[in-house]
């Protein structure tokens, strides 16, 4: 051995010792070896996700990556995660190397999504999805004004730019032109560097995590034609003249890009969950994932932990059941806490392609959306939305035409984000368990009675899930108090017989009455015809007969006109009004004691058995306080009244 070959040999052990002495210097507070996931799962060839436990420094996590044959490609969203790059064909190997170390918790393959669309024929331009929900109604009551939804998909045309680095072109979708978009973020790995518009300054990627500044791509352009229907159909303009309606046309989307269809690399679980990461991190209030994996393809230990944050922010997470069409649902809504929509066609029933049924542990599908079903409906069963002349796999990123077909559980999830947005924007105080509840209570009942695995709680409703019709601010189907209408008391009592309807007779002031007068009497107290009524007399308090024996009437100075009516033939009983009309207790007077006696019988204190239809007197067909009173103002002298309502 040479002297050369000699001091390359002791430098090569000293650097593998270095590297190992860097390494295996993590204190490991006995912690055990972390744990490496393999399955079969489609995956991104060459990647790793690796979680470091908590303490490992940036320079014993990049001596643990070369000393197993991996190098750090970047650092994602998560704390302690990164995506480490590997040999093709040694993922195993490499990742069962580095799970033994105690200062990584997990490795796993970066599994590769698909978003949840099924591919598209030719469209039928009606939106039967829109109505069904009941969104007419809905948008007179809210708009989604102030909510703000993350796309996380295959980004979103949302404006126009020019890539220099991919050479294409890019347009924003007309019918999107009025929405407002916040924070863009192309979460994708596959995008190494970011350039301005000139095409020039490119700076590529440092290892920060997506998005989180400038260096890293702000351009979430849609390559793929999905996100943009996505996001069309939660906030598409509505009213404007042109193209199609969105759930909630005042919303604000939030396009994060996850999936390079194009490159071949689908919607990889790195990204996936960096994308769910960045949209919390950024203040989303939705966040809608309308891309599945098989439940068999398990779930990476990162993606879990994004979903868990989101949950922890009070922020719901959306995602398509899957169209799989078996009863297990898909990654991520598989997932507690997820929102898990499935899809139905235009009768109301599980679209042929849609999973349902369980996801982990007791977990099942929450409810069920529009997502169309043409191949049993016929192709008028499509969901149609804004994008590039098709739905999925697009080639030319300037050509919209007003409407583009698309079907699967990614619709459906998409109508429940639009939803969610409308009761969050008229209801702003409401918490992510309150969504969840207000959407179960909400929904039409479908399939078996109550909550079940293949519609969940049932089909979404818009209008019945914004509905208060006290006005209190509080959703109808989550408040306790929502007032029910009492209907009008039905008397159970006959009405008073046709005698309240008789003339009003004026009481005589005197307490004590007169013995009727005969009519013929040879004296009369008027000269004036007989066939004229005239004025009744009034008795005096001490009436005297003449000397010679006839029965003489002295008239007041002002005499009480009779009211137009038959002549009267005798005098009435003082303070005695009609005895069918107020006499209560039969004492033959009209008086505060038959004006208690009506009040106790309406109260049902006490029962009137005798003269029960005698307290009626304002002919309202009902005995109740408004004929106490009525008795009362005529017993005090206050009111005499005329006819039937001759107390009030």
């Amino acid at each position: 051995m040479t002297w050369s070959q000699l001091r390359l040999a002791v430098c090569g052990a000293f650097g593998l010792a270095l590297l190992f002495a860097i390494a295996t210097a993590w204190p490991s507070d006995g912690a055990h070896p972390g744990t490496f996931t393999a399955n079969d799962s489609p995956a991104i060839p060459g990647e790793l996700i690796v979680q470091f436990r908590a303490g490992t420094s940036p320079e014993q996590r990049d001596a643990l990556l070369r000393l197993n044959g991996a190098t750090m490609k970047r650092e994602m969203s998560l704390s302690g995660y990164v995506v480490a790059t590997v040999p093709a064909g040694q993922e195993e190997q490499v990742g069962l190397a580095l799970a033994s170390s105690p200062a990584i918790a997990t490795v796993e393959r970066d599994i590769i999504r698909q978003p949840a669309a099924a591919p598209n024929d030719p469209y039928y331009a009606q939106q039967w999805n829109m109505p069904m929900i009941g969104l007419d109604a809905a948008r007179e009551i809210s708009d989604g004004s102030g909510v703000t939804v993350a796309v996380v998909d295959t980004g979103v045309a949302f404006e126009d730019y020019f890539n220099p680095v991919e050479n294409k072109q890019y347009v924003q979708a007309p019918d999107l032109a009025a929405v407002t978009f916040v924070d863009p973020c192309d979460a994708t790995g596959s995008i190494l560097c970011w350039c301005v518009n000139t095409g020039v300054n490119c700076i590529c990627e440092t290892g920060d995590p997506p998005c989180a500044n400038d260096l890293r791509n702000r351009h979430a352009n849609d390559d793929d034609g999905h996100g943009t229907h996505i996001a069309g159909t939660i906030a598409q303009r509505t009213d404007n003249g042109y193209g199609a309606a969105g759930v909630a046309p005042m919303a604000m989307i939030m396009p994060v890009k996850v999936c390079d269809i194009p490159g071949g690399r689908g919607c990889p679980a790195a990204d996936l969950a960096d994308g769910i990461s960045y949209a919390v991190e950024q203040g989303a209030q939705v966040i809608n994932v309308s891309i599945a994996g098989k439940q068999s393809d398990g779930l990476t230990t990162a993606e879990r932990e994004a979903l868990a944050r989101a949950e922890e922010a009070g922020i719901p997470v959306v995602a398509a059941a899957g169209n799989f069409g078996t009863n297990l649902l898909g990654y991520p809504a598989a997932v507690a806490g997820v929102i898990a929509v499935g899809a139905v066609g235009m009768e109301e029933t599980k679209a042929s392609y849609s999973s349902y049924g369980q996801g982990e542990g007791n977990n099942i599908l929450d409810l069920a959306a529009p997502g169309g079903d043409p191949n049993v409906e016929g192709s008028a069963s499509y969901i149609w939305q804004q994008t590039f002349s098709t739905c999925r796999l697009a080639t030319d990123y300037t050509f919209f035409p007003p409407a583009t077909t698309c079907q699967g559980t990614s619709m459906a999830a998409a109508h429940v984000s639009g939803v969610i947005a409308l009761i969050m924007s008229k209801y702003p105080a409401v918490t992510i368990d309150d969504v969840r509840t207000i959407l179960a209570c909400s929904a039409k009942d479908l399939g078996d009675p109550g909550t079940d695995s293949r519609y969940g709680a049932g089909l979404l409703r818009a209008d019945k899930a914004l509905e208060d019709v006290d006005s209190d601010d509080i959703p109808d189907c989550i408040d306790p108090f929502v007032p029910t209408p009492t209907p009008t008391p039905v008397p159970t009592f006959p009405p008073p017989t046709d005698n309240c309807q008789a003339p009003s007779i004026t009481p005589s002031p005197s307490p004590t009455p007169e013995p009727t007068p005969d009519p013929m009497a040879t004296e009369t107290p008027s000269s004036t015809p007989t066939d004229i009524p005239m004025p009744t007399p009034t008795p005096t308090d001490s009436p005297a007969p003449s000397e010679t024996g006839s029965l003489t009437a002295t008239p007041t100075d002002t005499p009480t006109p009779t009211p137009t009516g038959p002549p009267l033939t005798g005098t009435p009983v003082p303070t005695l009004f009609i005895p069918d009309c107020g006499d209560v207790d039969c004492s033959g007077f009209v008086n505060a004691v038959d004006a208690l006696g009506v009040v106790a019988w309406s109260v049902s204190s006490l029962p009137i058995v005798q003269c029960i239809g005698l307290g009626y007197v304002t002919c309202d067909a009902i005995l109740n306080a408004a004929d106490a009173i009525a008795i009362l103002a005529y017993s005090s002298g206050v009111d005499h009244g005329t006819s039937c309502t001759m107390l009030n």
